[in-house]
């Protein structure tokens, strides 16, 4: 009996172990051929090239320039790592040992298996006189790389933007970053960040134990993506060099009615090649503390007072409310008396009996302070608010300011204070807490000469993808009805004797617009006489407006120009419109009959 039960524990045991031998060497053979060539095989990412970006016309604008860096492995050994930095040092002159292997260190851990890059952005011809003799040490590693180039430089950097260095938030937001090491900072390199990196390609080796690649498995191309911009680099280009020749600081945008810009100028700039392998503290230093801002987006981050280019808005919000008669004439004595407050109006003596259209032409502030009075902040608040102002446009471009169109509430929120009416009548010509940029008063005035309001853009294309113009509906059938009286008022601000900009312009076509003044501080009551512009200091100047379209007929293309501190806007800004026209028609931009 107990030969038997042995026997059988013996072939049970026998049993089981031919199960087992089959079970791995015939059932499991496919889940460790799996295992074994996970062993063996392994996944290369490569890194795309960053997209290019040219203008309207197919010119670069920001492009790839080949350079080369030079990298150590890691984990060497003492004697490898001064050997390989010593042939480094031999070879290359101007390098410093002690810096390298302190970058070496730092890089240098049992987690890192990827070559320390210590040198980047070499030129061709450097690497090609030392590659022979560095190519003879296994440890050091010579691999192509990509610098960002900037041929406008300042006369674009604000569209542009920069690349430089990716940051820890960069390498979370998008994993092709841990590959280029580098973002978009600023402008259009940051909006369309993730456009501009590319897909990363990739390639499957087998390796031995040494991680040394036998054989290459499959190869899958890294993908970049093209950008084309609307803006005209030779418009962009002429607009900024008026600014230059003429020292006028400030902001121009060159729009078509249907939001598409040609040109969105910033003067002064910067050069934006500063920037990619890394500013130096002197220079960034130079650039933040500039009293002119270079490093603003003037047209869409700069927040101004808009003064009286909000009035051809405003006489279309009063005309259709049928609170107020566009026709009827009301008398200006230069001023309105609120209380024990004088308001003035910006002509000494008046301007007599004036309707919207003498309103417009001439910039009567007493007959918007009455505008303001009728139908109250609240109710222009808001309609201002659906025809452009203190809301994003919604440009593809980053930092935009949405402004400021005060009210009752907004000033609540803000202040913990009740509204004046002193407030409403600043508020109505463009003053006060009223604040807006370039951008928006350009759309607005697109508004006007079009009757649909448009949504800005820069980027024309997306490889081969063409941007669809947005235009929104937003004026009632009332509005709309009134557009005609109002942009009779622009045409005569531009042509018509005493308008605000006549003087001042000499174009090719006929447009229509409308100046602004508008007052950087505050003038107290007592003083009766006002200075002029030019016996301010510079910074007491007003900031000097002129907001166009043209033709007036037919309307194709919005040029706004803010001038800081430049005093009243038709003087200030006449010359360098009529000169912008004159290209636009030239160049064929504006169709004339």
């Amino acid at each position: 009996m107990r030969t038997k039960i042995v026997l059988s524990i013996i072939l049970v045991f026998y049993a089981v172990l031919i199960y087992r031998v089959y079970d791995l060497s015939v059932k499991s053979n496919e889940k460790y051929k799996k295992l074994s060539l996970q062993n063996r095989q392994k996944e290369i990412l490569i890194a795309p090239v960053r997209g290019v970006i040219y203008d309207r016309k197919g010119n670069p604008v920001a492009y790839n320039e080949l350079r080369f860096d030079i990298a150590l492995k890691p984990h060497l050994k003492k004697e490898d790592l001064i050997e390989a930095v010593q042939e480094l040092t031999d070879t290359l002159n101007d390098i410093n040992a002690s810096k390298i292997l302190q970058i070496y260190n730092k890089e240098n851990s049992p987690y890192n298996h990827k070559p320390i890059v210590l040198l980047k952005y070499l030129n061709e011809d450097v690497i090609y006189k030392i590659q022979p003799f560095l190519s003879l040490n296994n440890n050091i590693i010579i691999t192509p790389s990509y610098l960002r180039k900037y041929p406008y430089k300042d006369i674009l950097s604000n569209v542009l933007g920069y690349v430089s260095k990716a940051n820890v938030k960069d390498l979370q937001r998008n994993k092709t970053i841990e590959l280029t090491q580098i973002s978009g900072k600023r402008g259009i390199e940051k909006y369309y960040d993730d456009i501009l990196q590319g897909e990363p390609g990739k390639k499957d080796v087998i390796v031995n134990a040494k991680n040394e690649i036998l054989k290459e498995v499959s190869f899958t191309k890294p993908k970049s993506h093209t950008l084309t911009l609307s803006i005209d680099t030779t418009l962009q280009k002429y607009i900024y060099n008026l600014l230059k020749k003429e020292n006028k600081k400030g902001a121009v945008v060159v729009m078509k009615t249907n939001g598409e810009i040609l040109a969105l100028v910033t003067y002064p700039s910067f050069d934006n090649n500063l920037f990619v392998k890394g500013i130096d503290f002197n220079t960034w230093n130079k650039l933040i503390h500039d009293i002119y801002n270079p490093l603003l987006n003037k047209p869409v981050s700069g927040i101004y007072p808009p003064g009286s280019t909000v009035k051809p808005a405003e006489g279309l919000i009063a005309a259709a409310s049928r609170k107020w008669n566009p026709w009827k004439k009301i008398y200006c004595p230069g001023f309105l008396e609120i209380g024990n407050r004088k308001f003035r109006d910006w002509k000494v003596g008046g301007h007599g009996e004036v309707d919207l259209i003498k309103a417009i032409k001439r910039s009567v502030d007493v007959y918007y302070y009455k505008i303001g009075l009728r139908l109250g902040i609240d109710y222009i608040a808001k309609n201002l608010r659906k025809m452009g102002f203190g809301e994003k446009t919604g440009i593809d471009l980053p930092n935009e300011k949405k402004g400021i169109v005060p009210d009752k509430e907004w000033k609540i929120k803000r202040y913990h204070q009740p509204w004046f009416i002193g407030e409403t009548l600043n508020a109505v010509i463009g003053q006060g807490y009223f604040l807006a940029t370039p951008l928006q008063v350009a759309v607005n005035t697109a508004l006007l000469a079009s009757g649909k309001l448009p949504k800005p853009y820069i980027v024309k294309k997306i490889d081969s993808n063409v941007t669809k113009p947005v235009l929104k509906d937003v004026l009632t059938k009332k509005e709309k009805s009134y557009l005609g009286l109002v942009r009779r008022g622009m045409w005569a601000v531009c042509n018509a004797p005493g308008g605000t900009a006549t003087n001042y312009l000499n174009t090719k076509v006929t447009i229509a617009g409308k100046t602004g003044t508008a007052q950087v501080y505050s003038i107290p009551q007592e003083v009766k006489k006002r200075k002029r512009e030019d016996e301010l200091k510079y910074f007491h100047r007003s900031h000097a407006w002129l907001t166009t379209y043209g033709p007036y007929r037919r309307p194709q293309v919005v040029v706004t120009v803010l001038i800081e501190h430049g005093g009243h806007g038709g003087h200030a800004a006449g010359g360098i419109v009529s000169r912008i026209y004159d290209y636009l028609v030239d160049n064929g931009y504006i169709k004339l009959r």
